[in-house]
């Protein structure tokens, strides 16, 4: 039966969250009583390379971490009974000082608090140098464990308080600040990660590390490690451990070109002649793991058969380092913007970004001066053809994940998937409308659906999209910036109504609600239409009263800039549409400091909340929009008030960033549904506030 070398991995020996001192000693007993007796590390290498035969009944004992118990407990029960271990110790936590023994040795600490308290400054519970050279000259190996066990947030999904944090968030983080998020944690070699980046005293905002910027904290690490490492072991070859068993080919190309010759992960299989030396197999050693299992592992990794039977092997997590966006629209729509926008708060995370679209679309300017690679593709109506393209597109480039808007790019983005294209597909829907009949059958192909409101979530549920595929990512203001407001005591009050002339936007009850206005004695108002051209104004003859007329001003389709331009001259943002998911215009209106009039439909409500930031009527309620609107037009007051509510809703919860941050726990596999805290971010709205108007 061909042989094959047990090695098994251990941290803490002690009673402190590790391995206590009789149960180490049991495992030893048996491994003893087994007939096994313990080689080097060196010397499994050898075998390895096919240099030395390799011993029957032997095992390898390996130690990470470097922590104090090793000397103090494990080395002392190795030597009596003659066995030797090979120790992986961290560069970092290894500082000068004395030989401690049982009664100098500070009071042992778990592994997590102990590598805690190290990314604070206190190396008390790692071996010293002098430590590490005792235990050389008995006889046991120390090479390296890296630097610092750095890790690096690996996911943005189910952010987890300080209470629940792990370990090597110290290592991430440089403050104990509460309310600061954290995340499942890898190893910073293996991974790209998610990293902080913050003003003093500002909450942290996630950016991706390049693979670039990773290749470089892997060149440092390991050349650090090297150097310290080699002082103190003297040995020619040196050999690393992975923290966490996690390695890729990144991190291993690194790792050979600062000189290291073999490394251990925790994978599981085979150790013999052939085996390649950075892939030497441990079995990792759980706290509460006895004798009994310890015989039965060398029973089953002791013979190379029954070893490649039970083979576990390391399977770095996926990560999303590229996401290309696919639109066949030929206008700069809401759903572009968003889609624009999407591109933006990818790029600040530090994804690569891609775009498939049209080559005369406008969109193509959206996008000059962003750092994203646009690819131009102008067949979207034949879709066996745009799937084969966006598949060879997925090939070439990479891509991680494809996120679709509109009608033509998501089935293209089903067939690519159809045809073999390795990606996550997710398909953006921002609109009220029922889908057509077969929609929720190509969703079932996607691995998501992304909605803007609850309300448009709800509608596709209602024709048979799968729960388990519906996600909620609200739409994000990313315009320009026009200051925070002012309180305005000015004379009357300006309405504007940004949409189209199309019956579902309501225009004619704008019209009428603003006629009944007028009718109540109410002066000194004034109304705006942006969206409405001229020519069809006459359309509404019978909605458009003399004093409506006297008081309006048509100005047409403008381009979006000037449509800011307006909202910043107006006082009430007013949406009177039939139906709705949830307008850029009432971002738009909100960032600008005005409070909104709207119609409670669609997923208007999940942002408006009535008297906080606006006020909310029913479809068509032409009566109760002119009684909110005579509120507001008499009191500019509380038109600042709700106001400044509804910029807190977008500066805070409807940023970039937000959206940015809420997709990429999409793309990562989280389902997010989640309603907007409104009344978080609102301040109070008295009931009766001092106008202070100006009547001059």
């Amino acid at each position: 039966m061909s042989i094959s070398i047990p090695v098994f991995c251990y941290h803490n020996v002690s009673d402190a969250g590790g391995h206590t001192l009789a149960m180490f000693r049991e495992h030893l007993d048996v491994i003893l009583d087994a007939g096994y007796r313990t080689i080097t590390a060196r010397e499994l290498l050898a075998v390895a390379r096919g240099r030395m035969r390799p011993p029957k009944r032997s095992v390898v004992l390996t130690f990470d971490d470097g922590h104090v118990s090793n000397w103090i407990n494990a080395v002392p029960e190795l030597a009596g009974r003659g066995m030797t271990g090979t120790f992986f110790t961290l560069a970092d936590f290894t500082a000068p000082g004395p030989v401690r023994g049982p009664d100098t040795a500070p009071a042992m600490l778990s592994m997590p608090d102990s590598l805690r308290a190290a990314f604070k400054g206190d190396f008390s519970q790692f071996l010293t140098e002098d430590e590490i050279r005792a235990m050389l000259a008995m006889g046991m190996e120390v090479f390296s464990h890296g630097c610092r066990h750095q890790g690096a947030f690996i996911s943005l999904r189910h952010p987890r308080g300080l209470d629940k944090a792990h370990w090597a968030s110290w290592a991430i983080y440089p403050y104990d600040v509460p309310d600061w998020p954290h995340y499942r944690v890898g190893s910073a070699y293996a991974y790209d990660g998610y990293w902080p980046r913050h003003d003093p005293g500002a909450f942290p905002r996630m950016v991706r590390r390049s693979e670039a910027a990773r290749r470089a904290f892997c060149r440092e690490d390991f050349g650090r490690a090297m150097e310290r490492i080699r002082a103190l072991n003297g040995y020619d070859e040196q050999i690393f451990c992975w923290p966490w068993g996690q390695f890729d080919p990144v991190c291993e190309e690194e790792l050979k070109k600062a000189g290291f010759t073999a490394a251990f992960t925790l994978e599981r299989r085979a150790n013999g002649p052939g085996t390649n030396p950075f892939r030497l197999n441990r079995i990792g050693v759980g706290g509460k793991k006895d004798g009994k299992w310890i015989r039965s592992r060398l029973r089953m990794y002791g013979n190379r058969l029954s070893a490649n039977l039970f083979v576990k092997l390391h399977h770095k997590r996926p990560e999303v380092g590229s996401v290309l966006y696919a639109t066949d629209s030929d206008k700069v729509s809401g759903g572009s913007r968003q889609m624009v926008n999407n591109i933006r708060a990818m790029l600040d995370l530090g994804i690569r970004v891609h775009a498939l679209i049209k080559p005369t679309t406008p969109i193509n300017d959206a996008l000059d001066g962003l750092d994203v690679d646009v690819i131009h593709f102008d067949r979207f109506r034949e879709y066996r053809e745009a799937g084969k393209f966006l598949k060879q597109v997925v090939e070439e480039k990479s891509i991680d994940v494809v996120h679709t808007f509109h009608n033509r790019a998501y089935k293209a983005g089903v067939l690519a998937r159809l045809m073999g294209a390795k990606c996550r597909l997710f398909i953006n829907r921002g609109v009220i409308s029922r889908p057509n009949a077969i929609f929720f059958l190509w969703t079932r192909l996607a691995d998501g659906v992304i909605a803007n409101s609850s309300q448009c979530a709800e509608v596709m549920r209602g024709h048979h999209v799968k729960e388990s595929l519906l996600n909620v990512v609200y739409n994000a203001y990313a315009g320009r910036d026009f200051g925070e407001p002012k309180p305005r005591r000015k004379r009357g009050c300006r309405f504007i109504y940004a949409g189209t002339s199309v019956d579902i936007k309501g225009f004619d009850v704008f019209l009428d609600a603003a006629a009944r206005l007028c009718e109540s004695g109410c002066r000194d108002v004034e109304f705006v239409a942006v969206g409405v051209p001229e020519d069809r104004l006459e359309r509404f003859a019978d909605h458009l009263t003399p004093a409506v007329r006297e008081r309006l001003r048509i100005a047409g389709v403008i381009p979006h800039d000037r449509v800011l331009e307006e909202f910043d001259f107006a006082d009430v943002y007013v949406m009177t549409s039939r139906m709705e998911s949830l307008p850029n215009t009432l971002l738009e209106g909100f960032d600008l400091g005005l409070p909104a009039v709207c119609t409670s439909v669609g997923g208007v409500p999940e942002v408006v909340r009535d008297g906080v930031n606006g006020y909310l009527c029913p479809s068509e309620d032409a009566d109760c929009l002119a009684a909110r609107m005579g509120l507001l037009a008499g009191d500019p007051a509380r038109r600042f008030a709700m106001g400044r509510n509804g910029r807190n809703v977008v500066r805070r919860l409807l940023t970039p960033e937000a959206k940015g941050f809420n997709l990429m726990r999409v793309y990562m596999g989280e389902r997010v549904f989640e309603p907007l805290a409104v009344e978080d971010v609102a301040e109070p709205v008295p009931e009766e506030i001092d106008h202070g108007r100006d009547e001059s």
